[in-house]
């Protein structure tokens, strides 16, 4: 009788992310669509965590508006995580591509450090904002509302915002998605912090490092 084949069991092969460390910093800009009940819904699960959340968002604002400030931001807090929600307040913008260097001005800024635009959900087609992002966002991974939330998002009374309830749909959506984005430990040992003298100038680790964008994600979309 054949000696039966042994199987490692898939979980043996297979890296979870390492766990998030007290202490973490998590830097959320954005303008109000990140007030309107997102930040709000995303606050206590990163509180559990022992996450410092800097909310740092203006109503009002523009790509425009942080890029200038965005490298100092990033200085001051020094974040593990960036996750930016800019661009509602340019969906009737005349000149769409014009604010593509402010985008990759924030980008820049970041530093290399993980991060996710979040694009607001729709509630009017826009004139070209939302594939300025997408197409200029990267390194930062980019989440697409319209696509990755599944369920309708309630809005306030200007039809435009979401409430607190929406807020929640959305916020659950994108903390969904980003725990399945998580990178796993490497088992080779790549982005251990180095040793000796090198310690001192390099960019600490991220526990909330990201997987590498898929094919098409910063992609134009097809009519």
């Amino acid at each position: 009788m054949p000696a039966p084949i042994a199987l490692a069991p898939a979980a043996a092969t297979m890296s979870a992310p390492p766990p998030v460390p007290p202490g973490t910093v998590v830097l959320h800009i954005g303008d109000s669509f990140a007030l309107a009940g997102f930040a709000k819904a995303l606050k206590p699960r990163l509180k559990a965590l022992g996450v410092r959340y800097e909310v740092r968002a203006e109503t009002s604002s523009y790509t425009t508006t942080w890029s200038s400030k965005m490298e100092r931001l990033v200085a001051d807090t020094q974040p593990d995580l960036v996750i930016i929600n800019l661009g509602a307040n340019e969906v009737a913008n005349v000149d769409p591509p014009a604010h593509a260097p402010a985008v990759r001005r924030i980008v820049a800024a970041i530093a290399g450090r993980p991060c996710v635009w979040v694009s607001a959900p729709s509630w009017r087609k826009d004139t070209g904002i939302g594939e300025v992002i997408r197409t200029n966002s990267a390194p930062c991974r980019y989440f697409d509302s319209d696509k990755l939330v599944t369920q309708p998002i309630p809005r306030q009374g200007d039809h435009i915002h979401p409430t607190d309830a929406g807020g929640a749909i959305w916020a659950d959506a994108f903390w969904g998605w980003l725990q399945e984005q998580r990178a796993p430990l490497d088992p080779a040992g790549a982005g251990k912090p180095p040793d000796g003298a090198a310690a001192a100038t390099a960019p600490r680790p991220s526990p909330w490092r990201l997987k590498p964008a898929p094919s098409g994600e910063h992609d134009p979309r097809t009519p």
